[in-house]
């Protein structure tokens, strides 16, 4: 196949503003290249996401693609809700697990380091919460 043909996967930090209120990973699909690319496709995208990483899709991803009628689909981590609760390790970790079917582990640990490096440039005073919540073990 050649490379124009091969769609692309977009990991950034969603747009906080009037249409979205919460924090979130947001990963995004090309369904087809052709609209993704041109202008009207990039500026949604850069509506959508502060992009910092992008991969091609695997085989498998881009059939997924094929019975789409939009030209973008997004998955999004949601940062303050359950069970992430404001843990950027939780967030990344979840992301990691999300892909690891389709992304090799150095390309997962690249796009980790990707998320991390320009959440903590945008939350400067960020701390990991520390873990003092009351786990209850049934056992």
């Amino acid at each position: 196949m050649e490379l124009m043909g091969k769609l692309k996967v977009y990991y950034g930090w969603a747009k906080i503003g009037t249409i979205r209120k919460k924090r979130a990973i947001s990963v995004i699909y090309e369904n087809e290249w052709h609209g993704c690319r041109c202008d009207r496709g990039q500026r949604i995208l850069r509506a959508a996401q502060e992009t910092v990483i992008e991969r091609y899709q695997d085989e498998e991803e881009e059939k997924a693609a094929k019975d789409c009628t939009r030209i973008f689909t997004e998955y999004s981590l949601f940062f303050d809700e359950k069970p992430i609760n404001g843990s950027l390790n939780k967030i990344l970790q979840m992301n990691s697990e999300a892909d690891k079917n389709h992304v090799s582990k150095a390309m997962r640990d690249k796009i980790a380091e990707a998320l991390r490096k320009a959440f903590m440039k945008a939350n400067r005073g960020y701390r990991e919460p520390d873990g003092q919540q009351l786990e209850l073990n049934l056992e």
